[in-house]
């Protein structure tokens, strides 16, 4: 069995040789790639190989700066050979095959001389030589044996239907129950397809940021209905707003239900500090600061705000200040652990004293082992949601992502959770 190795030399200078062990090996800058590369020329995820067998095909995931092999672009899936050069924006991985097989590898694109090798010696010229195939013979019986065979096999299934279907009718009474797990729980007669059932329908989200979202109940990840007029609905519509502001691409963040209980708690906390309405109209006045330095750190600046806010906690301050005493610290978080989605902002808050102490990689290399150890979605390991329910960051870190999605929330429509301040905007 043929094992692929990808060769590179690291922005530290050390030389790294890295097995492909699994059917679909990605390499990109993003944390939760099988192969996480730190480096800016490449993307996210920036090629993925794929095993057939003992073959590893090669495919550019449509990354910003491209990928060569060989010198010629891949701009088709390429089979790998030992010896052959990826060039992933510059960066170069060196593939080496290791088995018998090597030498039977499909060519890479830039092979364009490679031919099948000319024989040699006296025998290259001569003709081969052909023998008659054995005609196998048919036993006659066969053509009047195979239409009874088949007229037998539709009575059967003819008459399995004929029972099945009656049998579904006869059971149509027991099967229009549900039964709860709970005794004291009477059934209930279950919905037909043609009612409506208010967990199938679609549900109009509250307009965020001139937007309204249509989406339907029954999927795995959308949060359901909360009453419009709630505090929970209020929580939920300006906590999705301030989510999709913080990320640098993430139009279809949201709270569910629950974690906008676990938000709104902290917003009622918050909305009791005096120092929270003078802050938030401290952002508001530099906010052409905030802008500034959200541009030179590649930061959103309702994100940098929250977060110097969130520092700040009960104390009156300057908020560009402040964000620009986190910003050093902040952009080296996002470049291990990134900010393109909501939950990506969550997490670098919750390792901000890990940053601050100097580990800007502890979280990336927790979620990178995580990613390996549960059979969950990378999307779905990648939350403070995931990570504080099986204990893998403790209750201050979670706890100050909390208060950073509280102070977010408010933001959006303070005067709406009784502070005495204008919406944040920039």
């Amino acid at each position: 069995m043929s094992e692929l190795w990808l060769k590179f030399t690291d922005s530290d200078g050390t030389e790294k040789r890295i097995a492909v062990d699994s059917q679909k090996f990605v390499v990109g800058r993003h944390s939760s790639s099988d192969l996480c590369i730190i480096d800016g020329r490449l993307s996210r995820e920036h090629l993925k190989i794929e095993r057939f067998g003992d073959l590893f095909m090669a495919t550019d995931s449509g990354s910003s700066n491209g990928t060569k092999i060989n010198g010629e672009v891949l701009d088709a899936p390429a089979a790998l050979r030992s010896g052959d050069v990826l060039d992933l924006g510059g960066l170069k991985i060196e593939a080496e095959l290791e088995g018998p097989d090597n030498a039977v590898a499909a060519p890479s694109p830039g092979d364009t001389d490679a031919q099948s090798p000319e024989p040699e010696g006296p025998s290259a010229t001569a003709a081969p030589s052909y023998s008659e195939p054995a005609v196998s013979s048919i036993p006659t019986s066969i053509f009047f044996i195979a239409p009874v065979l088949g007229l037998l096999v539709i009575a059967l299934v003819g008459g399995l239907i004929y029972f099945t279907s009656g049998r579904a009718k006869a059971d149509v009474s027991a099967n229009d129950f549900q039964y709860s797990d709970v005794p004291d729980d009477p059934p209930v007669k279950k919905k037909r397809s043609t009612e409506s059932d208010p967990a199938q329908t679609a549900v109009v989200s509250p307009a965020v940021n001139g937007i309204t979202e249509t989406r339907s109940n029954s999927a795995v990840d959308a949060p359901p209905a909360t009453p419009a007029d709630s505090e929970a609905a209020r929580v939920e519509q300006s906590g999705t707003a301030f989510l999709r502001k913080a990320a640098q691409n993430d139009a279809k963040a949201f709270l569910t239900g629950e974690q906008a209980k676990k938000v709104g708690s902290r917003v009622k906390q918050l909305s009791g500090n005096s120092a929270l309405a003078a802050n938030l109209s401290s952002a508001r006045q530099n906010a052409s600061q905030i802008n500034s330095l959200a541009k030179s750190t590649n930061l959103q600046p309702a994100f940098l705000a929250a977060a110097a806010i969130t520092k700040l906690g009960s104390n009156r301050g300057d908020v560009a200040k402040s964000a620009q005493s986190m910003a050093g610290t902040l952009e080296k978080l996002r470049t291990q652990i990134g900010s393109e989605l909501g939950e990506d902002t969550l997490l670098m808050i919750a390792a901000y004293d890990q940053g601050e102490a100097g580990d800007f990689m502890k979280m990336r290399n927790m979620l990178q082992e995580l990613a390996n150890k549960f059979p969950d979605s990378s999307r779905s390991i990648r939350t403070i949601w995931f990570l504080q329910q099986n204990g893998k960051i403790t209750q201050s870190e979670f706890d100050t992502a909390i208060t950073f999605l509280a102070v977010g929330t408010i933001s959006q429509n303070p005067k709406a959770f009784g502070v005495n301040a204008e919406a944040l905007s920039f």
